[in-house]
C-alpha cells in the first residue's frame, strides 16, 4: 500500500491534480494532492446512465423556471419571512425585473447530484437526487483529473498484482470524463455570442476560501483561453475577489456597458457569492445589482440563482409543477420525477419528523454544503424554532446508499482503508435566450464529479476534509452485492 499511495501521489503531481495547501493559503508555491481515493468507487452502471439521461431535462427545467419571476415570487413566499438572505435575493430581482432585463443571454452551468439508495421494501437500488447545484459548482478539474488517476492506478496495480491491468481482469468499466474541457467551451461560447472580440471574460473568485476548488475552477477558465488560440483567438481573463469587483467594475449608464480596468465585460462567471457572508456590506450588493443590469453575461444571473435552492427542489416535487415548465414531455418528466425522493416544506408543524429525526435531513437555502441538519440536532432546532422560522428551511427524506470500501489519502496522512459512500455530481452546461418565451441555444453533458466520504460521516465535504475526491468504476448491478 505504501508503494500504491506514493505512486498515487506522484502521478497526481505529474498531471496537475494538486492544489494550494489549507494550512498555507497564502502561499502559492506550496501544493498538495487533494484528498483522493486511490481507486474508482464501484457504482450501478444502469443508475450512472439514468443519471446522465436526465441531464438536460434538468438544465431545460431550470433555465425555465428562471423565466417565471411570479413563480420564484410565490415559491419564496414563506422563505423570505424569516431568511434575510433570500429576501436580499429577491429584492435585488424585483429591483432588476423593473430596471428592465438587458442581456437576454442566459449561462448555466450546473451539476446534479445523486446517491444510490437501497430501497428496502422493493429490494432493488434506485437513483435520487440529493441537490441540483447552478453557478458556483465545484470539481470540473479535479474530475477530469481523477478520471486520469485512476485509469493509471488500474494499471499500476494490476501489473503489480496480476502483471496486466485491472481493466482486463474485472467486468467494470471507467466512464470517459472530461468536465473541464466541457465547462471551458461553453464559456467560449458564450463569450463569442456577446459579439466582441476586445471584451473580457470576469472570473470572480476568493482563492483563500477553499483552495481546492479555487484551483480546479480556475483550470476550465484557463482551458477557455487554450481553446480559444486554437481558433485564432485572444481572450482577457481577470481574475477579481468580490471585494475587488467593487473597485475595478464600473458601469456606464449611458449605454449599460460594463468595464473592467477600462475594458468591456462580455462575461462574469461567478464561483463566489452563494454565501451570505460572501456579501459583508452594501458595496457587495451594489456592484452585483450593477451586473444583474448591464448587458454583460453573467453565469449565473439572480434568477438562476434563485431557480437553484432547497426551497425550488422541494417545490418541483409537488404534482403537476414541472409539467408547468416541460408541457408535453411526459416520458422525460417522469423519469426525471423517479429520481425525487420525499421533500416537504417545514410551513406546519409535525410531530412525525421530531419523533423519528434519522429518516430525514432538514436543509437551509444555502449552498457549498452549508445548512444542513441531521438527527438529534434537527430535533432540538424543530423543537426550539417557530412556524415562521420552519419556512426558511425544507425536510428531504434520508437517502441510504449503498456502503463500499476504497482507500482514502489525505494530505501528509497514510492511505486508510474505510467503508464509504459515493455521491456522483453529473454536469451540465446550458445556453439560453430569454426573449420570446425562452430559446435553447446550447445543452449538452460534460461528465461527472464523484465525492466519497466515510458511511457514518453526515458531513462529507471535500473542502472541509471529511470527504475525498473520487471517480467510478461501473458494473451492472446484477453484479454488486448488496
Amino acid at each position: 500500500m505504501k508503494i500504491i499511495g506514493s505512486y498515487a501521489i506522484d502521478y497526481s503531481h505529474t498531471i496537475g491534480n494538486v492544489a494550494l495547501w489549507n494550512d498555507r493559503k497564502d502561499c502559492h508555491d506550496l501544493s498538495v494532492t487533494p484528498p483522493i481515493a486511490l481507486m474508482p468507487s464501484p457504482f450501478p452502471a444502469e443508475l450512472f446512465e439514468k443519471a446522465k439521461a436526465v441531464q438536460e431535462t434538468l438544465s431545460e427545467l431550470y433555465f425555465r423556471i428562471s423565466l417565471d419571476h411570479d413563480f420564484l415570487v410565490d415559491a419564496y413566499r414563506d422563505v423570505v419571512k424569516a431568511d434575510k438572505w433570500i429576501a436580499k435575493q429577491i429584492e435585488l430581482m424585483e429591483m432588476v425585473k423593473k430596471d428592465g432585463i438587458r442581456q437576454n443571454i442566459s449561462v448555466q452551468l450546473q451539476r446534479a447530484d445523486y446517491m444510490s439508495h437501497w430501497d428496502e421494501q422493493q429490494h432493488k437500488m434506485e437513483l435520487k437526487n440529493v441537490e441540483v447545484n447552478i453557478g458556483q459548482v465545484g470539481g470540473p478539474g479535479c474530475a477530469t483529473l481523477m478520471s486520469k488517476l485512476h485509469k493509471r492506478m488500474m494499471e499500476k496495480v494490476g501489473n503489480l498484482r496480476y502483471g496486466q491491468p485491472l481493466s482486463s481482469t474485472v467486468n467494470g468499466k471507467l466512464p470517459e470524463n472530461c468536465p473541464r474541457k466541457g465547462m471551458a467551451e461553453a464559456m467560449l461560447h458564450a463569450w463569442k455570442l456577446f459579439g466582441d472580440k476586445n471584451a473580457v471574460i470576469v472570473f470572480m473568485n476568493q482563492p483563500e476560501l477553499f483552495p481546492v476548488c479555487h484551483f480546479e475552477q480556475l483550470q476550465f477558465i484557463q482551458v477557455s483561453e487554450d481553446l480559444a488560440r486554437k481558433e485564432g483567438i485572444y481572450i482577457n481573463v481577470v481574475r477579481m475577489t468580490i471585494k475587488e469587483t467593487t473597485q475595478r467594475l464600473c458601469l456606464n449608464e449611458s449605454d449599460y456597458i460594463m468595464y473592467a480596468d477600462g475594458r468591456k465585460v462580455a462575461l462574469i462567471h461567478m464561483a463566489y457569492g452563494y454565501l451570505p457572508e460572501h456579501f459583508p456590506s452594501e458595496k457587495e450588493w451594489n456592484i452585483r445589482y450593477d451586473m444583474e443590469r448591464s448587458k454583460t453575461i453573467l453565469s449565473p444571473n439572480i434568477r438562476l440563482s434563485l431557480s437553484g435552492t432547497k426551497k425550488i427542489q422541494q417545490v418541483l416535487a409537488k404534482p403537476g409543477v414541472i409539467e408547468r415548465f416541460l408541457p408535453g414531455q411526459t416520458e422525460k418528466i417522469a423519469l426525471l420525477r423517479s429520481t425525487f425522493t420525499g421533500l416537504w416544506g417545514l410551513e406546519e408543524d409535525n410531530d412525525e419528523i421530531r419523533a423519528c429525526p434519522k429518516k430525514y435531513v432538514m436543509k437551509a437555502q444555502l449552498g457549498a454544503g452549508k445548512g444542513n441538519y441531521f438527527d438529534d440536532q434537527m430535533a432540538n432546532m424543530l423543537s426550539r424554532m417557530s412556524i415562521k422560522e420552519r419556512g426558511a428551511y425544507i425536510l428531504q427524506q434520508k437517502i441510504w446508499p449503498v456502503v463500499a470500501k476504497n482507500y482514502m489519502k489525505r494530505p501528509f496522512e497514510k492511505p486508510t482503508l474505510e467503508d464509504i459512500v459515493s455521491e456522483v455530481g453529473i454536469y451540465g452546461t446550458f445556453i439560453g435566450n430569454q426573449e420570446n418565451g425562452g430559446k435553447v441555444l446550447w445543452n449538452r453533458v460534460e461528465g461527472y464529479l464523484v465525492r466519497s466520504k466515510a458511511h457514518n460521516v453526515n458531513q462529507g465535504g471535500v473542502s472541509e476534509g471529511g470527504g475525498v475526491v473520487d471517480s467510478l468504476i461501473l458494473f451492472p448491478e446484477n453484479e454488486l452485492k448488496y
